[in-house]
């Protein structure tokens, strides 16, 4: 019953950043010719040239096509549950792209105004979906696998992507247009850091008498972990202790891992301030 609680939190906040996407996109960005970060930038991105040069082409279709291969590289690299909510989320705004229509006359007149609530929007639902343990889709994916296979934050592809979005945008649409891209970008950032915490790392140690069914489960986790051998002082009984360094984001599935392997294991989990050296390919 908890599962399917949490399963159903994940369902509507996914549809959220569907409708919070979308409201942003079409209200607010679109009017303003100001353009987002990652998938939905490019295709804004794409979707304006195509209509400068006579052509016909929706942001909607673009974000769809975009997502395909994301989403399938999500299935079989990450994992389904994972994928399953980052399709929804996808899925969700690529509908209320389609349902809510773009106004002939812009919501705000402030090109300001417009990058601060279009990105509020969407740091907000980005936020509260990576909080949930998924993403949105697009480049997230890429950094969601590299970070999970290395270890090493790799927000650089993010600014790389971001960075090229900002000068194409001032290139083709006026250097205005990338200002506010800028602020639409930061303001969005700013609010998705603030609600979504879990990109911090933290040392996790497990204490448990079951540690053949554990360490499975642990190899299943992609990440490394290092096994140390313990004697209980109170009760003088050996035990195995499992050290690991994951980041917030991952200690959902973590703990979902140890419960399924043993249920009575003990589990001491610490922030971990600053690191420093090649963890992943030491623990």
């Amino acid at each position: 019953m908890i599962a399917v609680k949490g399963n159903a939190k994940k369902v509507i906040i996914a549809m959220l950043y569907g409708f919070l996407a979308a409201v942003s996109v079409n209200l607010f960005l679109i009017p303003a010719k100001i353009y987002s970060s990652g998938v939905t930038g490019i295709a804004q991105l794409l979707t304006a040239l195509v209509t400068y040069m006579g052509g016909s082409l929706s942001v909607a279709t673009l974000v769809f096509i975009l997502n395909v291969p994301l989403l399938i590289l999500a299935w079989f690299k990450i994992n389904h549950q994972y994928a399953i909510f980052s399709i929804i989320a996808v899925f969700t705004s690529v509908l209320f792209l389609k349902i809510i229509p773009v106004p002939v006359h812009p919501i705000v007149t402030e090109r300001f105004a417009g990058a601060l609530f279009g990105g509020a929007l969407i740091g907000l639902g980005v936020g509260l979906c990576f909080k949930a343990g998924f993403s949105t889709g697009g480049t997230d994916v890429i950094v969601t696998l590299v970070g999970r296979l290395t270890g090493k934050r790799v927000g650089v592809v993010n600014n790389i992507i971001n960075g090229m979005i900002i000068l194409a945008a001032g290139i083709f649409f006026g250097w205005g247009a990338a200002l506010y891209s800028i602020v639409e970008i930061f303001i969005s950032s700013l609010l998705m850091d603030y609600i979504y915490i879990q990109q911090q790392k933290v040392t996790v140690t497990i204490f448990t008498k079951r540690p053949e069914v554990l360490k499975k489960r642990m190899r299943e986790f992609i990440h490394g972990a290092t096994e140390l051998d313990g004697t209980g002082l109170y009760t003088n009984q050996e035990t195995t202790v499992i050290m690991t360094v994951v980041s917030k984001y991952d200690l959902t599935e973590l703990k979902r891992a140890v419960k399924d392997a043993d249920p009575d294991a003990f589990v001491n989990i610490q922030s971990t301030m600053n690191l420093w050296g090649k963890f992943e390919n030491v623990i």
